[in-house]
């Protein structure tokens, strides 16, 4: 019988999701644990992987799909197994319980459906990342969590397999990052994301079509797992200099030389160090969201938490600190938190970073110079929300008169998601200044 692929849901509220990616395609051959597709919400992206192994058919929901939480989008089938008519993309859970649906699918976001001698694994998305970067194989590793669920732990217990073929985002060259088109267009200068500390790439994704909207189609919008996050290595952690190089390199390998960068805290001081830096890469404009390397404070104890967090509940109440109204953290935003952090692997080369650019709860930049230098060159903006408890919004004071300060009353560290379609706004102006013509949609500004 072939497995069905569905749409899970992740939090109590959650009715349905936008399928935000397809990793595979119609006729793919996957193994149980596979990243195949990403599901979107307001505030957050989640990775879900394959329930079995055999081949994809019928994927029936496209990039950009709203569907019901229990809509089967695809189907995984045996080689050689005759296709079914499954209803096309009807709600397949109607004899499922949403307590069934929900008890399934939030603790592992992908997990297997069910646990019984002989069946499929469970096991978590971080499980299942650690897994394939460390050349092993689910079957061969005992899990100590409900069930027989495999943790994150349980695979880095497990001896690593150093002649397997390693995922493609570690075999990539060492100053190489992950990175994703989130707008593929080359007929104009495109627009570089680079998201903040503990975040990665697709915290992106819900911005970014905010400001597709508002920009032209020709300019293509691509974001970056900076070093130790996300799905790139952590190499080129121990210098400004290092990651700076790394960013560049990989700009140059996805074939920009020009760009628009747009930075949000520990990325905002990356983004304005590339920008500065001008060597490979030059920089048309430059947007920086609560940037880091303003100002000597931080909030030390978010940092430390994050990095320490093991708990769902004690993550949670590290990422309120991020928003102005805490109401607006909804359960998706923390499941994907959680999903990125759970690895104790993770935590602590997040831990090493925090101990290079924040030492002591201070902020070891100092990038008030460099601003002041790029300013003279490209247009900047700098935008803050004036209930920041992470970066205070203080350090946007004193800058020159060149440069453009936008302070948000309602909003914390995360105007992006907090003031979404204003902070869209301003980045779109941006690029058009640089670009001394109107690249902004007819009617986006009134």
């Amino acid at each position: 019988m072939p497995t069905e692929v569905i749409l899970p849901r992740v939090d109590m509220d959650m009715t349905e999701g936008m399928i935000a990616a397809w990793h595979v395609s119609e006729g793919d051959a996957v193994r149980e644990g596979t990243l195949i597709f990403e599901i979107e919400t307001s505030k957050a992206t989640m990775e879900i992987d394959a329930p079995a192994s055999g081949v994809i058919r019928q994927i029936s929901a496209p990039v950009g799909k709203t569907v019901p939480v229990g809509t089967a989008v695809a189907w995984i089938y045996a080689n050689g197994e005759a296709l079914q008519a499954h209803g096309g993309t009807e709600d397949s859970s109607s004899t499922q319980s949403e307590a069934e649906v929900l008890s399934e699918h939030v603790p592992a976001i992908a997990s297997a459906t069910a646990a019984s001698p002989g069946g499929p694994l469970r096991a978590t998305p971080a499980a299942r990342r650690v897994a394939r970067e460390r050349g092993l194989q689910l079957v061969a590793i005992a899990g100590s969590g409900p069930h027989g669920r495999i943790g994150a732990q349980d695979v880095l217990r497990a001896p690593a397999d150093r002649t397997a073929t390693r995922s493609d985002a570690t075999t990539q060259a060492a100053h190489a990052l992950h990175t994703l088109w989130l707008r593929k267009d080359t007929s104009r200068t495109p627009l570089v994301l680079l998201h903040g500390f503990a975040a990665e790439l697709n915290s992106w994704r819900p911005f970014s079509r905010s400001l597709g909207g508002i920009v032209d189609p020709g300019i293509g919008m691509l974001a970056i797992d900076l070093p130790a996050h996300g799905k790139s290595s952590c190499e080129a952690t121990g210098s400004l200099a290092a990651i700076v190089s790394a960013v560049e390199e990989t700009l140059l390998a996805e074939g920009v030389g020009d760009c628009h960068l747009v930075g949000h805290s520990f990325g905002g001081a990356i983004a304005l160090a590339v920008a500065a830096s001008q060597a490979r890469v030059r920089a048309k404009s430059l947007t920086l969201i609560a940037p880091a390397g303003l100002g000597p404070e931080c909030n030390g104890a978010f940092i430390r938490g994050v990095t320490q967090s093991t708990q769902r509940a004690s993550l949670a109440a590290w990422l309120k600190q991020l928003f102005a109204d805490p109401s607006l953290m909804d359960e998706a935003f923390v499941a994907t938190a959680q999903q990125q952090l759970e690895s104790a692997e993770v935590r602590e080369r997040l831990a090493h970073l925090a101990d290079v650019f924040f030492p002591d709860g201070t902020q070891g930049l100092d990038m008030r110079a460099a601003l002041e230098r790029v300013s003279a060159d490209v247009p900047v903006r700098v935008v803050w929300g004036l209930q920041d408890r992470v970066l205070p919004a203080r350090h946007a004071e004193g800058l020159t008169g060149r440069i453009a300060v936008h302070r948000f009353a309602g909003a914390g560290h995360l105007p992006q998601v907090e003031a979404q379609d204003d902070v869209a706004r301003i980045v779109a102006e941006n690029v058009a200044s640089a670009m001394g013509e109107s690249v902004m949609r007819r009617g986006a500004v009134g």
